[in-house]
């Protein structure tokens, strides 16, 4: 249960891993680097099978559990090596079991990052209301080209929401 070395949270949670490409920010995707290089997996494209993750659910219980008892802010980046929006049949079927996840473990502040910010209104839970107050809403803007995603993301209800300018490859 090491720490991530990404410099803004704590630990990562992985529901599955695997996505397909939606802009140029995608082109050389270090989470396909990561699980087509190191792991192995063949999960990425629209057609690709996604891999559902087992270990890090339970993770994601004892990291709340961490929380509650030192009474200090434990973030978690919620899927680093997928897109919780996007529109794929393992998504589909096991987002509702992320925000199962995400409601009960809310000593947590969970970051979830997407490229695809039209997609969330339609898959939050029915009792979002305003949002959560332990969850971060976040998009990635590489470039102008995709900067309407910050609008996009600032109609949507969220206790918090965030950009990512990354990877940056242009103003």
């Amino acid at each position: 249960m090491a720490k991530t070395t990404i410099s803004w949270t704590d630990y990562t949670f992985n529901p599955w891993m695997g996505c397909s490409k939606v802009s140029e920010g995608c082109r050389n995707c270090y989470a396909e680097k990561l699980t087509t290089g190191r792991m192995g997996l063949d999960v990425w494209g629209a057609d690709a099978q996604r891999q559902v993750t087992k270990a890090p659910w339970k993770n994601a219980e004892k990291w709340d559990r961490m929380a509650r008892d030192s009474g200090e802010s434990i973030r978690v980046f919620c899927a680093s090596l997928c897109d919780v929006f996007e529109d794929h049949p393992t998504a589909n079927e096991n987002r509702h079991r992320v925000w199962d996840l995400i409601r009960r473990c809310d000593a947590l502040d969970w970051q979830i990052l997407t490229k695809r910010p039209e997609r969330i209104a339609e898959c939050l839970p029915d009792d979002w209301g305003d949002g959560w107050p332990h969850v971060w809403l976040g998009t990635t803007i590489e470039d102008q080209r995709v900067a309407h995603r910050r609008d996009v993301l600032a109609s949507v209800p969220a206790a918090i929401r965030f950009v990512s300018y990354e990877p940056a490859i242009g103003p």
